[in-house]
């Protein structure tokens, strides 16, 4: 029996498979692996956070931060259902896929930039699960950091089995959880409050406070994007494309709208930065030891998908490493980081800037990819195309430095870097995403050529 076959049924068995296909005999596990896997990893504190800016920072009333939250989880849930039924489909990551459209060089640079959002995700949660640990046990933070990058590499090392495992029963533990809370959060919460002219002021008013939050909302999905097809790649070919949609677009819909409109309510009442604000003159010490707990565990669900697909990243830029051994790079170099930021003290700030920059590059990666799926290979792949060298660079690769080049204007990063359009019309809020995305998709259309006459069935 190969390692390959006997994978299938092994949990605590170091996955053997890199970025090669997945074979029809290594097939295994169900569509709804994919609502607790995707349900797991965002029901946690950094979602929570992330609704907590618009009624904590840009000001919303409650009900304006609930509909922008909604949209934006709603756009990227439905971008992210789709893209993981490319994985049963073809048996292999999500960005060996965009091969297809960026070249086979081409494609070095959203591998090198998803390598990177790998590891500074990771180092993103690593330091909100430190300071939950840091009031659990009142450790330094040095030995925190220490315990959490050792779990959490060691899961991923162990790769994709033990992810879904370990997703699917934290799944469970983390709802509880959060369920509590938001019986709390949304019984205190002022939800009747309303805008808060001044702090929505700053961000364009009104309107811009609320695009921001769309923005936002549908950034932090879209840091899932390229993630996608590497956690239905072992799936059976005869799965159901509708059900491993449903799914994926559910999960991610759930838990985004509802940890995020959870964190909008509990910010009526105080700022939500760091996990310990949760339980400062908000939640009850007992309930704040189990949230903490959860914050922790949380951390874990979400930042195993960050090493493991980043180092899938580092093998599509032909790293030479096994899939293990770049894993533990990653987890190494998001460490790194995650001290880095503890020790600058800013790093709310650049937690909010990080979610923006992500955006910038996936949306327009994001625009190529559908356009050359659903019109020019009209969903046909032969899998063998993607590891074809003849074509080093193809069209997405400029499409892509095109979309984002354009979007440069409309960026809004107040504080840091605002564009000429975003500085003369902060009403628009920040709309360089859907910039990006609609420019790089129109161009890679022009540019590229239809290829469903020449690809496999």
């Amino acid at each position: 029996m190969s390692a390959e076959y006997d994978y299938q049924n092994q949990v605590l068995k170091v996955e053997p498979k890199g970025i090669e296909p997945i074979g029809p005999h290594e097939r295994h596990g169900k569509p709804f692996n994919i609502f607790t896997l995707w349900f797991g990893a965002n029901v946690e504190f950094a979602t929570l956070v992330t609704g907590a800016l618009a009624t904590g920072v840009f000001g919303l009333s409650f009900w304006q931060a609930v509909l922008a939250i909604l949209i934006g989880n709603v756009l990227g849930a439905l971008a992210l259902g789709y893209l993981s039924t490319f994985g049963p489909k073809y048996g292999v990551p999500q960005l060996i896929q965009s091969r297809k459209a960026f070249g086979y060089y081409g494609n070095f640079l959203p591998g090198i930039l998803n390598f990177v959002a790998g590891f500074s995700w990771f180092a993103v949660n690593t330091v909100l699960g430190v300071f939950a640990l840091q009031w659990l046990f009142h450790m330094s933070f040095a030995l925190g950091l220490a315990i959490m990058a050792v779990i959490q590499i060691i899961i991923a090392v162990y790769g994709y089995n033990l992810i879904h495992t370990l997703e699917r029963w934290l799944a469970v533990v983390l709802t509880v959880v959060f369920l509590i809370v938001s019986v709390y959060g949304f019984a205190t919460g002022h939800l009747s409050a309303p805008l808060n002219v001044k702090m929505a002021s700053e961000v364009g008013g009104a309107t811009g406070a609320f695009m921001l939050t769309l923005a936002i909302t549908f950034s932090y999905c879209l840091g899932w994007m390229a993630f996608a097809s590497d956690y239905t790649r072992y799936l059976p070919q005869s799965t159901s494309a509708r059900a491993v949609f449903g799914n994926a677009f559910l999960s991610l819909l759930i838990a985004g709208v509802w940890l995020e409109v959870l964190g909008a309510a509990l910010a009526t009442l105080k700022g939500i930065f760091v996990p310990t604000d949760l339980v400062t003159n908000l939640l009850p010490h007992s309930l704040g030891i189990v949230t903490m707990i959860a914050v922790v565990l949380g951390t874990i669900t979400a930042n195993v998908l960050n090493i493991y697909s980043g180092a899938l990243s580092s093998l599509v830029i032909n790293i030479p490493m096994k899939r293990w051994m770049s894993a533990v790079v990653v987890g190494v170099l998001g460490t790194a980081v995650a001290w880095y930021a503890n020790q600058n003290g800013t790093f709310f700030s650049k937690y909010q800037t990080f979610l923006f920059l992500l955006g910038y590059w996936v949306a327009p990666w994001l625009a190529i990819v559908l356009v050359d799926h659903v019109f020019k290979a009209r969903g046909r792949y032969d899998t063998g195309e993607f590891y074809n060298r003849k074509q080093p660079f193809a069209p997405g690769i400029w499409a892509f430095l095109i979309g984002i080049l354009v979007s440069v204007p409309f960026m809004n990063q107040y504080g840091m870097f605002v564009g000429p359009f975003a500085s003369s019309h902060p009403q628009f809020g920040d709309i360089t995403y859907f910039v990006g995305f609609i420019v790089a998709g129109i161009v890679y259309a022009i540019l590229a050529k239809p290829t469903h006459d020449k690809a496999a069935a």
